[in-house]
């Protein structure tokens, strides 16, 4: 039983510096999960505005076409009709 006693206080003392090295390396993990998250839908919000701003560009020009102009620009893009 005194065996078994001076284990157990041998484990003990070893498992609260175990546990708090198991708690700060848990802590960085999400840290850092949660900053990658961030940054990730930065970037996503950034890339999103330049696509929109590219394409206002694009309705911009097309409204500014005539219909002529129109035309012979989607026939770069479309298969001949006959």
């Amino acid at each position: 039983m005194i065996l078994f006693a001076s284990l157990w206080s041998r484990i003990t003392s070893w498992l609260a510096p175990a546990g708090v090295a198991i708690a700060i390396v848990a802590g960085a993990f999400f840290y850092g999960r949660s900053s990658g998250k961030a940054d990730a839908k930065a970037e996503q919000a950034k890339a999103n505005a330049k696509a929109i701003k590219r394409a206002r560009g694009v309705e911009d020009e097309v409204q500014n076409m005539g219909g002529g102009d129109i035309d012979r620009e989607l026939a770069k893009w479309l298969r001949d009709a006959g």
